[in-house]
């Protein structure tokens, strides 16, 4: 895994984790909520 590959999941996973806390919801139900192809595009 390149680091390149590394610094994008680490972004997509702190956009969910702050979408999480904003919106005041588990994790599991913003994973939910995307398509798998809006987390790819992201």
């Amino acid at each position: 895994m390149t680091e390149k590959q590394k610094d994008d999941i680490y972004y997509v996973c702190s956009l969910i984790e702050y979408i999480a806390r904003e919106t005041k919801n588990h994790r599991q139900d913003i994973i939910r909520y995307f398509s798998k192809k809006d987390i790819e595009r992201q």
